[in-house]
């Protein structure tokens, strides 16, 4: 399913339609980069997922560096998961529209991960870009099989190849946000190459202002 979007990439965001939230989105938003921005659109649709609910952050296999990837996640956990946590603060619970975020790594627009809050903040539902939704031809993002099997070991399916890959993500009551912050993390880190000292575009219309009590932004 494929959108318009402001330039440089598209995406969609999946969604469970609950009884609580049934009407689909649509909205414009300014992501802030660390330090730069740049625009977006997300909306709702309805999505079937074919898979169990399972744990948040795989152990990375032997082809990723853990060293460099803890730093990495060090480096932004904190922004992260404060803008996590601001979003689960404000508006309706029982209501998802608005209530997401949005990382990409810097100059590459194709490669990036997406969560939206659902079932009352206990559960985030996530995605990891695919490429279907890049630009035709040779520009598209095209993942390799160290990618595939990196965003296997973190738990995301594809429902078909015409959509981003997908999973569930179990925060408990009350939501702990970092294990969604830590997996959107690992997934940059493990499938799309981000490594320590990147920069990363955030887009969280609800998320507050960024890094206050994070000490130097991306922290």
């Amino acid at each position: 399913m494929n959108i318009p979007l402001p330039p440089r990439h598209k995406f969609v965001l999946h969604s469970s339609r609950r009884a609580t939230d049934q009407a689909p989105f649509r909205r414009s938003v300014t992501a802030e980069r660390l330090p730069a921005s740049r625009g977006f659109e997300m909306r709702r649709v309805c999505y079937t997922l074919a898979f169990a609910a399972t744990a948040a952050l795989a152990a990375p296999d032997s082809g990723v560096d853990p060293g460099g990837r803890t730093l990495f996640i060090g480096e932004h956990r904190c922004a992260i998961a404060e803008r996590l946590e601001a979003i689960h603060r404000r508006g309706s619970i029982t209501v998802s529209r608005d209530r997401f975020i949005v990382l990409t790594l810097h100059a590459h627009p194709q490669r990036y991960v997406q969560c939206i809050f659902q079932n009352r903040d206990m559960q985030m539902l996530c995605e990891a870009a695919s490429g279907a939704y890049g630009p035709p031809g040779g520009d598209r993002l095209r993942l390799n099989a160290s990618a595939l099997a990196a965003l296997a070991a973190l738990h995301f399916v594809q429902d078909g190849p015409r959509e981003n890959f997908a999973r569930i993500v179990e925060l408990g009551d009350p939501p702990d946000v970092g294990i969604a912050a830590d997996l959107m993390l690992a997934t940059l880190h493990d499938a799309y190459g981000a490594r320590p000292g990147a920069v990363l575009d955030i887009a969280a219309p609800r998320g507050g202002t960024l890094g206050r009590g994070c000490g130097t932004p991306g922290s």
